[in-house]
């Protein structure tokens, strides 16, 4: 993909953002509506392959593991069901499956 064709998908992302997300009395009430949203499954669509094939980035490649840390533990509970795995994965430099594990725990206890 080219730099002129990622320019033209993130504008069209933010055009859809600014003509309905902004104006939208549902955006800020529960991110599950966004989810069933057209208009956030098309800002989806667009910008899905922006973020695909991004395999050489070391910041996409990193897996940590060990111990999790307080601050991880707080980021994963707080932006779970708000965010994709993969992005939470991306930040926090974690597997999803040991996301998934991680969250699983942190519930039992």
């Amino acid at each position: 993909m080219t730099k002129a064709e990622k320019r033209r998908r993130r504008l069209q992302a933010t055009q859809i953002y600014d003509r309905h997300c902004r104006q939208c009395p549902k955006v800020n009430s529960s991110l599950s509506v966004c989810r069933e949203c057209p208009y956030q499954q098309r800002m989806q669509e667009l910008t899905r392959p922006l973020w695909e094939g991004n395999d050489f980035d070391p910041y996409f490649l990193s897996h940590r593991v060990g111990r999790w840390s307080r601050d991880e533990d707080l980021y994963i509970l707080n932006h779970y069901g708000v965010l994709p795995l993969e992005t939470i994965s991306a930040r926090t430099g974690r597997s999803v499956r040991a996301i998934l594990k991680r969250i699983e725990e942190l519930q039992k206890a």
